[in-house]
């Protein structure tokens, strides 16, 4: 399965992609509407498909991020 997992690292906003064969690719953003902005790259790709992982200081902001794409 493909994981996505967001979190903060020192002070960057960290979205990384793990593909099946465990490859992974890391997308940085240096202030949080960069990384909303890198979240709905996603949005049109079918998100059942990943397990999505999120730190917990980012987990509101991602998920309320989420929902808006959703409507």
């Amino acid at each position: 399965m493909k994981t996505l997992k967001i979190f903060k690292d020192y002070n960057e906003f960290v979205i990384e992609r793990i593909n099946e064969f465990n490859h992974s690719t890391k997308r940085r953003f240096i202030s949080e509407q960069g990384l909303l902005e890198g979240l709905e790259a996603y949005s049109q790709a079918d998100l059942s498909q990943y397990d999505i992982q999120v730190s917990p200081e980012l987990w509101a902001l991602v998920l309320n991020q989420l929902q808006r794409q959703k409507q």
